[in-house]
Formats: structure tokens, sequence, C-alpha cells
């Protein structure tokens, strides 16, 4: 069964465009960068006005994972009382297809080690578009909350390049074969603008090279990590009036985790 999403309450959405592009830039504050780039962050993020097609697989009960999680973030809190299962609560096996018109421009300062370390810093605009995602994913609301875990990659033509990722053996929770099965980010275009005056520079061009492939690798990791099962993304309904709380939990696996 598929469905009809209000994108344009998503799209028009400032808060949730901020959010994420304060936790994309909170992720590349953490990583290492290489020596030839500096000063890497996000200057803008918009979610795009092309929504993503949801078919409905599957309803079922939450997982007991995330009532496991919810516990722990209260765990110690005064007054709080244990989150237990309610008739409300439901879960959602969905299959997300994402063909979409987001966007994400980045600013970086590219570095130039020719003919002296640190001969020339020069200023660069990355833009990121033609997103293409085709998954498997978890839906799963309680106690105001929903939580959101892709499971593994769908097969899809225009986006496998002819290679199959998709995982057929085991089971789809298996979390010591999660991030085998997954690459959830299956294309990216990154368009980089640098000054006219260094469109021939060779070193220049080589390390426009090295930082697009950088920043393939490293969104393509964090999605992987930060959404792909045991991991998930939650969004805290509760402060409606406030303003959605959207935070990342990275779990790790388990042995004792249930599948």
């Amino acid at each position: 069964m598929s469905f009809d999403i209000d994108w344009t309450k998503i799209e028009s959405d400032a808060g949730l465009n901020e959010s994420i592009k304060c936790h994309l830039n909170s992720y590349l504050q953490s990583i290492d960068l290489p020596d030839y780039v500096s000063h890497l962050r996000i200057v803008d993020f918009s979610i795009g006005k092309v929504p993503p097609n949801i078919i409905l697989r599957e309803i079922s009960d939450p997982l007991d994972d995330f009532y496991q999680a919810l516990n722990e973030d209260i765990e110690g809190v005064e007054g709080a009382k244990p989150v237990e299962r309610n008739p409300n609560d439901v879960q959602f096996l969905t299959e997300i297809e994402y063909k979409g018109d987001l966007l994400i421009t980045i600013a970086a300062d590219l570095v130039l080690h020719y003919p002296t370390k640190s001969f020339m810093t020069l200023p660069v605009k990355l833009t990121i578009s033609n997103i293409g995602i085709h998954s498997l994913c978890l839906i799963a609301y309680l106690s105001k909350q929903v939580f959101v875990s892709f499971l593994c990659d769908v097969s899809d033509s225009m986006l496998d390049k002819n290679e199959s990722i998709l995982d057929t053996s085991g089971s789809l929770l298996t979390p010591k074969r999660s991030l085998e099965r997954i690459l959830i980010l299956r294309t990216m275009k990154i368009e980089t603008e640098i000054g006219e005056q260094c469109q021939g520079e060779g070193s220049v061009l080589r390390s426009v090279g090295k930082l697009e492939q950088f920043l393939l690798e490293n969104f393509k990791e964090v999605l992987r990590k930060e959404l792909s099962w045991p991991s998930w993304i939650s969004l805290d309904l509760s402060n409606d009036d406030d303003g959605e709380d959207y935070s990342a939990r990275p779990d790790q696996p388990s042995e004792d985790r249930p599948v």
C-alpha cells in the first residue's frame, strides 16, 4: 500500500532544515580533515520540493529495542515512569524510494602545499545534489517519539549500476551484518566552484578531486552509521508547541540484542 505525504509542510519547515544542517555540521567538526582542506562546513541545506515514494509493507508492534532506549534515557530521572507498551504504539515496515531535489551547499578552504607547505588557501563551494535512495526502513511510533532506521537497500536498476547490494540471506535485523548490506546513499552528485584564476591549475584540480571523493565517502559513512540498523534517528514529538527535537542515536551492535 502506498500513500501520499503533504510534503509542503516538511519542505517549508525551516526548523527541520536548520536542525539537519546543524547535525551534519556537528559530524563534520568531529572528523579528522586531510591536510589539503580546512574550515569545512555546511552553509545551506534544503530538503527539496520532491517527496519520496513510500510503500507500506507491514504493520506491527514496535521492537523492544525502542522501549529499552527510552527507558535508558530516563533512567535516574526523578519522577520518571518506565515506558511501557501502549495500544497506540505502532511500527511500519516501509519501502522508501527517493530521487528528489535535496540540496546541500558546503564551503571549505582548499590548502595548496606546492611549491611549499600551505603555499596558498583558496575558498571553494561544493553543491551536493542528485541524491538517490531506495531502501527498506522501519518507522516506529511510541511514547510521542518516532524512530527511523534503515534495514537494507532494495534492488533498483537506476541506482545499482549492474551490481546487487541486497542482502538476501539471514535476518534483516542481524546487527553484525547491518553495514554490509546497506549503503542508503546510492547516488550523489558534487559540483565544485573555485576562482576562475585557478581553473587551469593542475594542483588545484587534483586537490578538488580529492576533496570531492573525501566528502562522498564520509557522507555515505555517516548515513550508514547513524541511520542503519541497529542505529536509528529519533524524533521527539512531545514538544510540538516549542518545535520538534531531532536527534540521532548511534547504538552499537550487541550480542544480546533481540532480533
